[in-house]
């Protein structure tokens, strides 16, 4: 992501790049492996920064400063930092977090969730540099591009078991259907339909496993088509790697396929408990 060409047709566009106040600056490393900043501030939303928002403006780069700063973060319900163009997400393993990470969208601050419609909004048509790290900012840096360049985009989500992958695809769903519009019967039923996919392949294809208890079992590539107004038109998903063996067998504490317990909560009180 990140093109610097125009839009088709030679029109510029601005974006703001630029932040309101000095740019994370690095320390002068009193404290070794910790980083060491002075607080950015950034420009849309106000909010100051906890730690180094881009692990890219250490003053060092070691594991030691990398983990500190990313547990620094984490502590504050700060669970996005990027990396250069990459963004890096700690999973908090909980729906809500324990303090008002919106802080900057209210006064006096609210207790609400970091996926909400509000603040969804507060990332539409904003360059990621202007808001704070966040999956939106993702989605709305590849909805951009793909709109304004006539570029196909990828997000390539990876990670370990129980790294939030999984959830991470379903925001960037969320925020694409939420800003691309579409006012035709056709446009909506298409979003629903794509919304609708995250469900039913969840249901067949997901399991509880010590880490994580919505563990996706095999690996999904996601292909959106957009028409010339951004509008979506259609979808094509493609599933592999399956993990079959989990049918017949799991280890201690852990599950089978959700499918199976929704068809035994689902079933008569009178075939609940049989077995074949």
């Amino acid at each position: 992501m990140g093109h610097s060409r125009r839009p088709a047709g030679g029109e510029k566009k601005s974006r703001g790049f630029g932040r309101s106040k000095a740019a994370a600056d690095v320390g002068d490393g009193r404290q070794a492996g910790k980083p060491q900043v002075k607080k950015a501030v950034f420009e849309s939303t106000k909010k100051k920064e906890i730690g180094v928002s881009d692990l890219t403006l250490l003053s060092k780069i070691s594991n030691e400063a990398i983990n500190e700063n990313l547990k620094l973060r984490f502590e504050h319900d700060e669970i996005y930092t990027y990396i250069g163009h990459v963004l890096v997400s700690v999973n908090p393993f909980r729906d809500s977090p324990s303090a008002p990470v919106v802080a900057w969208l209210t006064t006096p601050p609210i207790l609400v969730g970091i996926y909400t419609d509000r603040v969804l909004e507060s990332y539409r048509g904003k360059n990621r540099l202007e808001v704070p790290p966040h999956v939106f900012a993702v989605a709305e840096s590849a909805y951009y591009n793909m709109k304004s360049y006539k570029d196909n985009q990828c997000v390539i989500i990876s990670g370990e078991s129980g790294a939030g992958k999984t959830e991470a695809a379903k925001r960037i769903m969320q925020y694409i259907a939420s800003v691309s519009g579409g006012s035709d019967s056709s446009i909506q039923q298409t979003k629903d339909m794509v919304l609708a996919t995250n469900p039913l392949l969840e249901s067949f294809g997901n399991a509880k496993t010590l880490r994580n208890n919505n563990s996706s079992r095999f690996g999904k590539y996601l292909e959106l088509e957009f028409n010339t107004n951004g509008e979506p038109v259609g979808a094509n998903i493609t599933n592999y790697l399956l993990e079959k063996s989990r049918v017949v067998g799991q280890i201690t504490n852990e599950r089978n396929f959700h499918i199976f317990y929704q068809f035994t909560k689902a079933a008569p009180q009178k075939y609940r408990g049989r077995r074949n």
